[in-house]
């Protein structure tokens, strides 16, 4: 088996949507051999050919593939829901943080029918949602020039999870759509195609990360506002 990454397989997708079937343990130790072959392998060989760009981008995030890749079990202790395992699996480049789930991160998934990849919050805080748009509000052009690519691209789209009840937005309908939002992500969605099946993936995922990286820098520094870093 070759050692670089390839591409994921057709093999690979089929797992996902068997999974979806036969969510237990049996079938699971039947194919773990085609989990491992046909998805895992090949996600920690992404996170290795990824790693040497997003050194570059964030030399703070953690790059090994342990860490970074996640895991197909899930932990149903404390959840109603007691499938065994995720019908998706992804990577999450983040830097070392007591809750990762509200720092910023670039991520990529692939699930049966669709991959996704792009930056964002999983669960942002409120107080870092509170110094994200004080920072908007001390200077809202420095903000709108790290998204001019949205107006734009048929790649990445603004996902959010709005407030019920939003702060109004003093800055006009573009900035809207961030000011209301509790947590967001700017995120690609697509379906299977030749690029995921090929080496080609890495160069489209670096492209992306790289363009979202002023957006990035600046989550970073509403995040850390009154934080020790």
């Amino acid at each position: 088996m070759t050692t670089t990454f390839q591409g994921f397989t057709q093999m690979g997708l089929d797992f996902l949507r068997d999974l979806a079937a036969n969510n237990n343990r049996e079938w699971f130790a039947e194919n773990k051999a085609v989990y491992t072959e046909h998805l895992y392998t090949p996600m920690k060989q992404l996170v290795l050919a990824i790693n040497p760009v997003m050194e570059e981008l964030d030399p703070k995030v953690s790059t090994n593939p342990v860490g970074t890749v996640s895991r197909i079990y899930r932990d149903t202790r404390f959840s109603r829901d007691k499938l065994p395992y995720k019908t998706c699996l992804w990577f999450a480049y983040k830097r070392p943080a007591e809750n990762w789930a509200e720092i910023p991160v670039y991520f990529f998934e692939i699930q049966a029918a669709e991959y996704s990849y792009g930056m964002g919050f999983y669960l942002a805080s409120r107080a870092t949602m509170e110094q994200f748009r004080g920072m908007i509000d001390a200077d809202p052009q420095k903000f709108l020039a790290t998204v001019p690519f949205l107006k734009r691209s048929r790649t990445f789209k603004l996902v959010t999870e709005d407030y019920k009840r939003p702060t109004p937005c003093p800055h006009g309908d573009e900035i809207a759509p961030w000011y209301r939002c509790k947590s967001f992500a700017i995120i690609c969605r697509k379906t299977p195609d030749k690029t995921l099946f090929s080496r080609k993936l890495v160069d489209v995922l670096t492209d992306g990360f790289v363009q979202l990286k002023p957006l990035y820098d600046f989550l970073w520094q509403a995040y850390t506002l009154g934080r020790p870093v």
